[in-house]
């Protein structure tokens, strides 16, 4: 939530929409996670990679690679989820993974 507190333009309960340079996306919280949807522009992908690597969460894209925040979340993996990742160390990165799916 740091990182995504100063981007805050909406909230109710658990959900929160953020707004950043030129975009804006909903986020919904839940159990410690999250789900965001309605992404809007470039700038709030990189928002969205910097609060997973805050909080070493994973991101897993539907029917996508599950796409690691950070290199040294490979080694926290178990064995039989090691095959289909990607490092998605910017929003860009990010971006490109999900539409190669």
């Amino acid at each position: 939530m740091e990182v995504l507190a100063p981007h805050i333009s909406e909230e109710d309960g658990r959900f929160i929409r953020v707004r950043v340079g030129d975009g804006q996306a909903d986020i919904y919280l839940h159990d410690g996670g999250m789900m965001a949807n309605h992404i809007e522009g470039r700038d709030p992908w990189d928002l969205l990679v910097q609060g997973a690597r805050a909080a070493n969460w994973i991101i897993i894209p539907v029917g996508c690679a599950m796409c690691l925040a950070q290199q040294g979340q490979m080694e926290e993996l178990p064995e039989a989820l090691d095959e289909d990742v990607a490092v998605t160390e910017t929003g860009a990165d990010l971006r490109a993974v999900i539409e190669s799916c």
